[in-house]
């Protein structure tokens, strides 16, 4: 009985040990299962703060990016109000970025500006296209126009929600002002605001190849001011700047609109005047109306001084359809120009085939001119210089070229070319050369040992810096006696830079060198620079002799010249003396030194006297 009760209990303890076993395993598990959820929230947590962190990171690295970015990046609402601006729109409104959140364009730019952009906006949500758009904005507060090239597309902030609008502006205003600023430096004059010379020859290149005024003439004038040098020399550059502006000025105003005016040198002016008519003569003089309005204008300008001022114009008809070049019309009216000056400015002149003709061979004659003393065709002649007794005192040294081709060119004609292009520098240097070395050969031989050399010095030689070097260089080379070499100055050069000039001439009379003043009476004529000047000789100039005789006006002046160089203590010398009649007058009135057709006329050394 005992065995059968135990055996039934059996099972029921078995049960609640088993239970008992279940219950502290259930009590683990589910301690596990909290473990592992407490754990699993926790890295989960962990895992939530690297995300933000990092989100925080990229965030504040995308912000470094967008506010490092030379431009300005924003981001509206679908009403156009700031959600999102970088530095650069910060620093452009000048507030900070809570500042302008939340408002729209109104509160920073005036109402013109901000209505523009408003219109823009709407465009680019409502068609939902990138743009790419310049914008001209004026910022409130400022007058300054600010230029943008903006780029706007829509962006999707959220699904299903209105989109925003983003955009990125580059401001090129001081990039726009810099390109207007060189292009104006390039084509424009810097003191006159007229157009320069590049722009002129675009402008006239330009109408020149128009093939719808290839029947239509137009005209171009050469305009320059008469001895404006004399405004520099006198009044000093300041008001010679002055008195261009007022040129300028005075020209832009009365010529019409569609006329090009420009400023091509310094004091030179052109106007292009285009479409004048098919019938040349009409063009000729429409385009003379107007030059000679320009003389009226110019006539009329004062500077700070009231220095009367006039001009010169040198007028070039031409044709459109190319058949002209710019060079040539330029050439031409330049041509003209020269023959207005020659004529005694104040005028104007038009170009004309002659004109064309004798440029094409001074041109030509320049280039032989070149090559001249490389080639040896220069030579020295000389003229015998004799006193009242007939005995020879001195010779003068005169230049002489032949040409192979062309003969024996007059001095007349090359000497000036010679002193235009500074050819007469070396050419120069080679007469005193000779000269000297010509003096040198007398002073061995006592028959011509008292005799002279006088050589005419140009004034753009004789200004050289280094010209007193030279001269002594020469006499030291060639061991020439300097009291037997006379230089011969006109009286212009005496008249520019009298100081400068003063100093040389003492410097080279210091040496014993004697100086002449030739061609007296045809210059500016002034007693007190012969007073000052270290002065040996006078010489009457040719013009005045020849109707010594007949002209009681020149013989009055040749009568007054006299007594003032002897009154100065200086010799007189008549040059042009071809007449016995002449020569007895000369001596009757106190001069006692000749030269001219009378006494001999210029040749070369070899056959200068018997027996040499």
């Amino acid at each position: 009985m005992c065995s059968l009760v135990s055996a039934a209990a059996l099972p029921g303890e078995l049960l609640g040990s088993i239970d008992d076993y279940l219950g502290r395993w259930g009590v683990i598990l589910l301690l596990v299962c909290l473990l592992l959820a407490l754990l699993g929230n926790l890295l989960l947590k962990r895992r939530m703060q690297h995300d933000r962190a990092l989100l925080q990171a990229n965030k504040e690295m995308l912000a470094t990016i967008l506010d490092s970015v030379d431009a300005f990046i924003y981001i509206k609402s679908p009403t156009l109000e700031y959600q999102y601006v970088n530095r650069r729109i910060s620093d452009l409104f000048g507030l900070s970025a809570d500042k302008i959140i939340g408002k729209c364009d109104e509160a920073f730019f005036d109402a013109g500006s901000a209505a523009e952009i408003k219109r823009v906006d709407r465009n680019v949500l409502a068609s939902g296209n990138k743009v790419t758009v310049e914008e001209s904005n004026v910022l409130q507060g400022e007058s300054r126009v600010r230029t943008f090239l903006s780029i706007k597309m829509p962006l999707a902030m959220s699904p299903g929600a209105p989109p925003s609008l983003c955009g990125i502006s580059t401001e090129l205003t001081d990039y726009l002002e810099m390109q207007s600023r060189t292009h104006y430096l390039a084509f424009y004059d810097s003191l006159t605001g007229l157009p320069n010379r590049r722009l002129l020859i675009d402008s006239l290149t330009a109408a020149i190849e128009h093939d719808e005024w290839a029947e239509s003439y137009s005209a171009v004038l050469v305009i320059d001011l008469d001895n404006f040098r004399l405004v520099n020399d006198i009044q000093g550059h300041d008001s010679g700047d002055q008195l261009l502006i007022s040129v300028a000025e005075q020209l832009r105003q009365r010529l019409d609109s569609e006329v090009t005016l420009a400023r091509f040198s310094s004091d030179e002016f052109v106007v292009l005047i285009n479409n004048l008519g098919e019938q040349q003569t009409s063009a000729a003089h429409r385009a003379e109306r107007v030059g000679r309005q320009l003389l009226e204008i110019i006539a009329q300008v004062r500077n700070s001084s009231t220095l009367p001022i006039s001009a010169s114009i040198g007028i070039s008809l031409f044709t459109g359809g190319g058949e002209h070049s710019m060079d040539s019309v330029l050439q031409q009216a330049d041509m003209a120009l020269q023959q207005a000056k020659s004529a005694g400015g104040n005028t104007l002149r038009f170009f004309n085939s002659a004109m064309q003709t004798s440029v094409l061979e001074r041109a030509s004659l320049e280039a032989d001119l070149h090559q001249a003393l490389k080639r040896n065709e220069l030579a020295l002649h000389y003229q015998v210089q004799v006193d009242q007794q007939g005995v020879t005192t001195g010779v003068e040294a005169l230049l002489r070229w032949y040409h192979p081709l062309r003969g024996w060119v007059p001095p007349a004609t090359f000497i000036p070319l010679a002193e235009e292009n500074r050819l007469i520098v070396p050419i120069g240097h080679w007469v005193l050369q000779s000269a000297c070395e010509q003096l040198a050969k007398w002073s061995r031989q006592p028959a011509y040992a008292p005799l002279s050399i006088s050589v005419n010095v140009s004034s753009v030689q004789f200004q050289q810096p280094e010209f007193v070097r030279d001269v002594e260089a020469l006499l030291a080379e060639t061991q020439a006696p300097p009291s037997r070499l006379v230089l011969e100055v006109t009286e212009s050069l005496l008249m520019h830079e009298p100081v400068r000039v003063r100093s040389t001439m003492l410097k080279l009379r210091a040496k014993g060198i004697r100086f002449a003043l030739d061609d007296f009476g045809t210059g500016y004529s002034s007693l007190s620079y012969l007073k000052r000047l270290p002065l040996d000789e006078l010489k009457i100039d040719q013009s005045f002799i020849h109707e010594l005789l007949t002209d009681k006006t020149d013989a009055a002046i040749v009568d007054t010249t006299i007594l003032l160089a002897v009154s100065l203590g200086l010799t007189v010398v008549a040059e042009g003396v071809e007449k016995k009649e002449q020569l007895d007058w000369l001596r009757g009135h106190g001069c006692y030194r000749y030269q001219g057709y009378l006494f001999g006329r210029p040749t070369p050394i070899e056959y200068l006297f018997e027996g040499y």
